[in-house]
């Protein structure tokens, strides 16, 4: 059945980009979810699930994060020993959340609107949450425009899971947490269509990364001390 979900990925992404780009992140899907031991692969349109949340018409569709640039990422801040605590926004099944675990952070939060991908990406940790006993995971399903970030949080997770209207909300939810308990925080972006509403907010770009045309992320970062 696996395979056949491969296959239709390959096909999604061929289709809506090119062949080659199908090919390798299939072949990153397939060798990345037997790695981490998990099922995080399918799309799923979030409008086909009843969600009560405003912010419905702001999402995107549920696709999960390419492993290769995952692991891009997360090698960067382990390298920087800024691997904390994560929040993964959109969370979905659980990718960021497991892949994170094995990158060193310790405290790892998800947060997903749908019921249905909550309840998948806790399956997911479960899996392997004897692998790292003293680790912190916690799903909540909430809108993340509503999510009170907490003191210790310090690296944010972001693939898209929705527009700039509520990036924004998300973004001054970000500055006010850091305005209150002053620390260096992290943004990890794939994709980063709105990158301009954390360069606007006063995020500088760390690092980027950018593979095959469509294949890109940034780690932006901010400190409280960057607005005094």
């Amino acid at each position: 059945m696996k395979m056949l979900y491969y296959f239709k990925y390959f096909y999604f992404i061929s289709k809506n980009w090119n062949p080659w780009l199908g090919a390798f992140t299939v072949y990153h899907e397939i060798s990345g979810e037997k790695k981490y031991a998990i099922d995080t692969i399918k799309i799923n349109r979030l409008h086909d699930e009843k969600i009560d949340s405003e912010n419905l018409s702001h999402a995107s569709i549920y696709q999960a994060s390419n492993y290769y640039l995952i692991e891009k990422a997360f090698e960067y801040l382990k390298q920087e020993n800024v691997n904390h605590a994560l929040v993964d926004f959109g969370c979905g099944r659980g990718r960021i959340l497991v892949v994170a675990a094995h990158y060193g952070f310790k405290a790892i939060t998800g947060i997903d609107f749908s019921t249905m991908l909550c309840i998948e990406a806790e399956a997911n940790v479960e899996k392997i949450s004897t692998l790292f006993p003293g680790i912190q995971f916690e799903v909540i399903c909430a809108d993340a425009a509503s999510y009170q970030i907490r003191n210790y949080q310090n690296c944010f997770f972001f693939f898209n899971p929705f527009d700039e209207v509520v990036l924004l909300k998300v973004v001054k939810n970000i500055l006010d947490s850091i305005k209150k308990f002053p620390r260096k925080i992290y943004v990890i972006y794939l994709n980063p269509v709105h990158k301009e509403v954390f360069l606007s907010a006063g995020f500088e770009e760390e690092y980027f990364f950018k593979k095959m045309e469509y294949l890109e992320f940034c780690i932006l970062s901010k400190s409280d001390w960057q607005n005094e």
